[in-house]
């Protein structure tokens, strides 16, 4: 079976995380594992056209880190027409900002009779419009519309954002197509425990000393990273603690970005990097003393899972998305509540034994990784019209 896979907005990005890094780790397992000849797309607005990408410069670009992005790029076109009857258009990367919008491609793509499955991480544009970018929000009403009407498959990630689909559709008064849930894995590319001596001197430096609290994912309004900042003022600092924030500055961020910057702690008890590695990223899991996950809303919550399967303890908002990824993993606290917060940690340093608990029983929870994570998609992708696999 032939699958296409659209990962313009991937070797578009300048980083790896969250979609990002769910693209790659798929679509690597799913060229690697022989069920599916994959056919790799990246659009060219200018033209208007689909180049194949090489596979294999994919593989060794995301993977072993060899060869020159620009150049996985053949220049091969790939006409729309081929993707037809017997063949699958699965949908991965974030593709609502891809300027191939999908309320042209898909009505083209199921009248040749192509098979249409698509990956939604979230709905959060729908539902919480007010973290997202304008822009983007129009760009995913056009996605999801489009999937809606044209899509044969869904796949997501936890049940809570199936029950939004549900209820999305209900408002709409159209019905919801087969929706798998299957939870993202946790796994980095890594073999063994990664050491201080092999990240880079400024993290060494940073993880070296008095105990931190590690926040990870892009920085941008929804993921509520201002409450850590703040809750560092208010009584983290005081019990000797260290803030890390690893994530690219998002929009909207400036008064953040001015506030954390400028802090006279920054670069003491404060620390921001980007553009980490995953050796990097996996060093500051394992040796933090808890991930702080202050979201509003989450499609899933990649980084508890990271942290846990890490042996990290968590801190969480409590929000049902993380409740339902995490369950008992998780030190819970309410949203925006930085007092409370502060005092969990406390708790957690006056009770040394609780803590050791805690952190065993993080360390023995098991969760998928992600070749479970892709047997579960290929698993959609490989069902034929009759419901049958290959």
């Amino acid at each position: 079976m032939k699958v296409f896979i659209d990962v313009s907005v991937l070797t578009l990005a300048t980083f790896v995380t969250g979609i990002q890094r769910v693209t790659r780790e798929i679509t690597v397992r799913l060229i690697d594992g022989g069920d599916f000849e994959v056919v790799l797309l990246h659009y060219n607005g200018a033209e208007d056209v689909y180049y194949r990408i090489d596979n294999q410069a994919f593989v060794n670009y995301y993977i072993r880190h060899k060869g020159v992005k620009e150049k996985m790029i053949t220049k091969e076109r790939v006409p729309l027409s081929k993707i037809c009857g017997g063949t699958v258009f699965f949908d991965l990367d974030a593709a609502w900002m891809c300027r191939m919008k999908r309320s042209y491609l898909l009505p083209v793509l199921k009248g040749q009779g192509a098979r249409i499955v698509a990956h939604i991480y979230d709905i959060i544009s729908v539902t919480h419009p007010q973290y997202c970018l304008q822009r983007g929000v129009y760009n995913f009403m056009d996605y999801i519309g489009a999937h809606l009407q044209y899509g044969d498959e869904m796949i997501v990630n936890a049940h809570a954002t199936r029950d939004e689909l549900y209820r999305l559709c209900a408002r709409l008064g159209c019905c919801l197509p087969p929706c798998a849930v299957v939870p993202l894995g946790a796994d980095f590319h890594e073999s063994g425990e990664v050491g201080v001596a092999e990240v880079r001197q400024d993290v060494a430096d940073a993880v070296s000393g008095k105990p931190y609290i590690l926040m990870v994912g892009t920085i941008e309004p929804r993921k509520n990273h201002r409450l850590l900042l703040e809750a560092y003022d208010r009584g983290l600092k005081a019990l000797g603690y260290r803030i890390i924030f690893a994530g690219y500055m998002g929009w909207n961020m400036e008064a953040f970005s001015e506030r954390l910057h400028s802090h006279p702690d920054y670069g003491q008890g404060l620390y921001h990097f980007e553009g980490l590695d995953d050796k990097a990223i996996s060093c500051l899991y394992r040796k933090a003393k808890f991930l702080a996950f202050c979201s509003y809303t989450e499609g899933f919550g990649l980084p508890i899972i990271e942290a846990v399967q890490r042996g990290t303890p968590v801190i969480a908002a409590d929000i049902p998305v993380s409740r339902e990824v995490a369950g008992d993993c998780c030190v819970w606290f309410e949203q925006d509540n930085a007092e409370e917060l502060c005092e969990k940690i406390r708790f957690y340093d006056e009770n040394t034994a609780d803590y050791e608990r805690l952190k065993q029983e993080s360390s023995q929870r098991g969760f998928g990784g992600w070749e479970s994570c892709y047997k579960g998609m290929a698993a959609v992708i490989g069902k034929k019209e009759d419901g049958k696999g290959q």
